[in-house]
């Protein structure tokens, strides 16, 4: 999808994004910060910020981030956050110069991308160590744990479909990572938190009714308002259990460099 379209979409969604979204737990920002710290970065690029609700707290614990996104609205965010380093940009061209940063982070954004493994190597030469990426990577739990997760997305789905408004079906962002991470192995990859959810399937279909997901913007508020009161009816009281695994893959600055290494595709 071209970047100006996903621009304009995160541009809509910027105002409900925070409230739409889990947030990093700080075990999951602690183990962030010190697998950084610990290959050597002390400054960072966070391409696709958003708004800064992963630079805010990394920048609480030492790490200097420079945030860049293609949003206008999301940067608008970010801003009121009191972050000082914004810059609107598309990870595929980078404006910085070689090495510019230690290092340059994903947090979640791969699967928004067209051409992850290009965002990669744009990312890597601005970087002194490498590029990295917050991934939900593959084992850590059992094998449906990413259907358990999206259950309160495909039940409105579902509904929609019943109502007569099918939505078009989109990969499982989770699955799109794991995916990336098999295609294009990264060189390593640190676990840096992981822990049981629990929570209230109703709380995840209630954020579903901010329309804060760019594949719910094509649906008339009032269609979506009536497929949201059905599925609160059909989830009730009932909770969903869930095993969350948070890992930072990283790619190598130097990996890039060797002409063995043969690019992916």
């Amino acid at each position: 999808m071209p970047t100006l379209k996903v621009a304009a979409e995160f541009d809509q969604i910027s105002l409900v994004y925070d409230e739409t979204r889990d947030p990093l737990d700080s075990t999951t920002v602690d183990g962030l910060a010190a697998a950084l710290r610990g290959a050597g970065v002390s400054s960072t690029l966070e391409v696709g910020v958003g708004t800064g609700r992963v630079a805010k707290p990394l920048s609480e614990r030492g790490i200097a981030v420079t945030g860049l996104d293609a949003s206008k609205g999301m940067l608008s965010k970010a801003r009121a956050k009191g972050l000082p380093r914004l810059v609107r940009g598309t990870g595929y061209r980078l404006p910085f110069r070689d090495h510019a940063f230690d290092a340059a982070l994903f947090v979640h954004v791969l699967h928004v991308l067209d051409d992850p493994e290009g965002a990669v190597r744009e990312a890597s030469r601005v970087s002194r160590v490498g590029a990295f990426a917050l991934v939900h990577p593959r084992g850590g739990g059992p094998p449906d744990a990413a259907r358990r997760e999206d259950e309160p997305r495909q039940l409105v789905r579902a509904i929609l479909a019943e109502q007569g408004y099918p939505m078009p079906e989109r990969s499982n962002p989770w699955t799109k990572e794991r995916d990336l991470l098999a295609r294009f192995a990264p060189d390593s990859l640190t676990v840096v938190s992981e822990r049981e959810v629990t929570e209230p399937l109703r709380a995840r279909i209630d954020r579903l009714a901010k329309r804060g997901h760019r594949n719910l913007l094509t649906v008339p508020p009032d269609v979506l308002g009536r497929a949201i009161v059905i599925a609160r009816e059909r989830v009730g009281d009932r909770t969903i259990t869930y095993h969350r695994v948070e890992a930072l893959a990283s790619w190598t600055a130097a990996r890039w460099k060797s002409p063995s290494i043969p690019k992916s595709g």
